[in-house]
């Protein structure tokens, strides 16, 4: 324990650790997991600019369906920048449960996990009117949205 009487000698020196090539990559369930394969962070800015150019506008909702909290956070920070409502929707939910909740946000877009396409399937056949899909993380042949921001450069 260190206190008013100690020195700067007594204060131990951690020691360096050999740097990560992939620290610069976001971290969370996929590594917590054990997936190794991370996706670059995704920036507010980039997203706002992607929303934008999709045609949203201040005043619509997009829910999101992603694992990632601060994937989540980015997106939520890059949307709110246009104006636009942003509701996360349970990961944990399936079947009626996802459906009931996505119904309620009246969302006209929603951004899944490509690791969760399966909760997003159980919605299908459940809801009045779907809002637009983009997916999230890799493996997405389509709409996909790491592809979209990566070519915004």
């Amino acid at each position: 324990m260190f206190g008013v009487n100690s020195t700067v000698a007594d204060i131990p020196v951690p020691t360096p650790v050999a740097r990560d090539a992939d620290r610069r990559l976001r971290s969370g369930l996929a590594l917590a997991s054990g997936d190794r394969r991370a996706a670059p962070a995704i920036c507010p800015n980039g997203v706002a600019h992607w929303a934008f150019g999709e045609g949203l506008r201040p005043g619509e909702t997009v829910a999101l369906l992603v694992r990632d909290l601060a994937q989540a956070e980015a997106m939520r920070l890059g949307l709110a920048r246009i104006g636009v409502r942003v509701v996360a929707l349970d990961g944990s939910r399936r079947g009626e449960a996802l459906a009931d909740s996505l119904a309620l946000t009246g969302a006209t877009l929603v951004i899944v996990d490509t690791a969760l396409a399966d909760a997003y399937a159980g919605v299908m056949g459940r809801l009045a009117s779907y809002p637009s899909v983009w997916w999230n993380g890799p493996g997405a042949d389509f709409a996909s949205l790491d592809l979209a921001l990566a070519e915004q450069g």
